[in-house]
């Protein structure tokens, strides 16, 4: 019966360790999921806005980072978007290539020390060939 006494706190310590790693585990996925969800707008929106800028008949530029901008305003988890224009079209078959950027926000605590900075920031490019009637 001492034998028990003495492993009486044992399995609370054990309990509390496993918890603390299991809660670690559920946020490294749910940042997993944030980062693909992220990913998804910012491609989403980097195709949206080099399909407007194809179909462009005034400044293709202009109209594919407006487009780009657009559809990523009230997103939820996109922070400090930016568009860049890599291939500005203008004329019938160029190409009109844009790559946004934005960041998602970091939930895991310490997050850095179990390299995860780097589901921080989400990058698509698109490339569409300026139409012309």
């Amino acid at each position: 019966m001492t034998v028990r006494k003495s492993e009486r706190g044992q399995s609370s310590v054990e309990f509390g360790l496993v918890v603390m790693l299991a809660i670690l585990m559920f946020l490294g996925m749910v940042q997993f999921g944030i980062y693909l969800y992220g990913l998804s707008i910012v491609e989403n929106a980097a195709r949206h806005g080099a399909r407007m800028g194809s179909v462009s008949q005034a400044c293709a530029p202009c109209d594919a980072a407006a487009a780009a901008m657009s559809a990523l305003n009230g997103q939820p988890v996109v922070r400090d978007p930016s568009v860049d224009i890599l291939a500005p079209g203008g004329i019938v078959g160029a190409t009109v290539q844009i790559q946004v950027t934005a960041h998602v926000p970091m939930i895991v605590p310490g997050g850095s020390l179990f390299g995860l900075d780097r589901l921080t920031t989400v990058t698509s490019e698109s490339t569409f060939r300026q139409e012309g009637w």
